[in-house]
């Protein structure tokens, strides 16, 4: 991988977690391709052929606050024009309902290159669970 797709692809991550924390869902869409296959941490299982914009207007539009969107342990595999990165992502802020909102989410994005910039064209968001319980793991030590 060269130096400049990893950086090309740090910014469009760093893109949308700039624009999630100031309301802003067309600038953290854009990074979405046309063809996104989107595994959210929420329902429906599987969101394909769905303008990402509306999906993002209607998340954002819960918080009475900018959504904190928090990226650590960022890994970049890149190919010529593939590539993968893996990483953990804290939601964090206050619903219009007054719900503090602070949660750890995996994540996983692929990325496909075209016309000299990379947009995401699959991504997988999930929390683990507790095998006693069957409950969502949301927040604890990393």
């Amino acid at each position: 991988m060269t130096a400049d797709g990893e950086r090309q692809i740090r910014e469009l991550l760093e893109t949308r977690t700039w624009a999630l924390g100031r309301r802003d869902a067309a600038t953290a869409a854009a990074g979405y391709d046309d063809d996104l296959v989107l595994y959210d941490a929420v329902g429906p299982f599987v969101r394909r052929g769905e303008d990402p914009t509306g999906r993002l207007e209607n998340w954002v539009a819960l918080y009475g606050t900018g959504i904190g969107h928090e990226i650590r342990d960022l890994e970049i595999t890149a190919g010529a024009d593939l590539a993968f990165c893996h990483f953990l992502v804290r939601i964090s802020g206050t619903m219009r309902d007054g719900t503090e909102v602070g949660m750890w989410v995996r994540a996983t994005s692929c990325l496909r290159r075209h016309d000299g910039g990379w947009t995401i064209v699959h991504e997988h968001a999930s929390v683990p669970f507790d095998a006693d319980s069957g409950r969502a793991v949301l927040r604890g030590e990393l």
